[in-house]
């Protein structure tokens, strides 16, 4: 074999892994890329598996990026759909104003998806719990991790609070390090630890997906989200089968969140996670992963 022709092999090799999003996925689980139009945005979707749907929601500033390591197990088993929120990741947005649970419902539509699973983490436990409340029929099972809720205040944590000044007063400045900084201090790090005693890795992968999501959207987080009832006193009103996940390191505002939710919603199941703060599914992966198939499978 001559080395032009071997050259043309590798070239031809390397065109066929370039049609996968990630070259691990052509090895595994094929992922397909989605840009789903709704309004003048599109949202994107990484689909893989076979299986029950699973939506996958991640949390703010954070991205489609976080849930890597769940997704090369549950498509084994699952349909997962791993979507960027409006203003997150690799979403392209418009300017037209739409609540959430419109725009994922239509998301569900556009790939023919019925019913589906739903899990959330943080801000993508909000929009879980958001989208069941307005598609209750749509959804089967829930895991809300790390959740936040609309109709609780955020205020209660003397750490959370100090950090989120010192965010917004770096956003005012437009200080893009110090906002990350103060962010990782609050959702990696936690009230209990310094940055020193938290896994490298871990806020290394936040500190990435934080920066890249400040710089492409340009500091815009805005969300519509249904709070005419407020979804706090709407938790009752859940019948999906729900798991709710939560780590001992978090903010004690997260764990008094997870305690409203135990304590209202009818089918509820609650699990906390030693040694791991608000980014449970990073801190602890393996752990995280099987409790939640175990659920899900069960």
């Amino acid at each position: 074999m001559t080395i032009a022709h071997l050259f043309n092999k590798l070239r031809q090799f390397a065109l066929v892994l370039s049609g996968c999003l990630w070259v691990s996925s052509c090895l595994g689980q094929a992922i397909k890329k989605h840009l789903i139009p709704v309004a003048d945005s599109k949202i994107y979707v990484e689909e893989s598996g076979q299986g029950p749907a699973l939506l996958l929601l991640h949390a703010g500033l954070l991205d489609h990026r976080m849930w890597q390591q769940q997704v090369s197990q549950l498509n084994q088993r699952f349909r997962v759909l791993n979507c960027d929120m409006r203003k997150h990741g690799l979403t392209q947005d418009g300017d037209s104003t739409f609540l959430n649970s419109t725009g994922l419902a239509l998301v569900l539509d556009s790939l023919k998806v019925s019913t589906a699973h739903v899990m959330g983490l943080s801000l993508g436990a909000v929009a879980a719990v958001d989208l069941v409340l307005a598609h209750p029929h749509r959804i089967d099972k829930l895991i809300l991790a790390a959740p936040g809720l609309i109709g609780y205040d955020l205020n209660h944590d003397s750490v959370l609070v100090a950090n989120q000044r010192k965010e917004n007063a770096a956003k005012q400045r437009g200080d893009t390090l110090a906002y990350v900084d103060y962010f990782l201090r609050s959702w990696a790090d936690g009230p209990h630890r310094s940055p020193t005693r938290v896994n490298p890795h871990v806020r290394a992968q936040m500190k990435r997906m934080v920066s890249d999501n400040l710089k492409h959207h340009q500091w815009a987080t805005g969300f519509w989200f249904k709070d005419d009832p407020l979804p706090i006193d709407q938790l009752g009103f859940i019948r999906s089968e729900t798991l709710v996940l939560v780590g001992d390191q978090d903010m004690s505002d997260i764990l008094a969140i997870s305690d409203v939710l135990t304590h209202k919603i009818p089918r509820v199941k609650k699990v906390v996670i030693p040694g791991a703060a608000h980014i449970l599914n990073l801190e602890k992966p393996v752990l995280f992963t099987r409790i939640v198939k175990s659920f899900l499978e069960n």
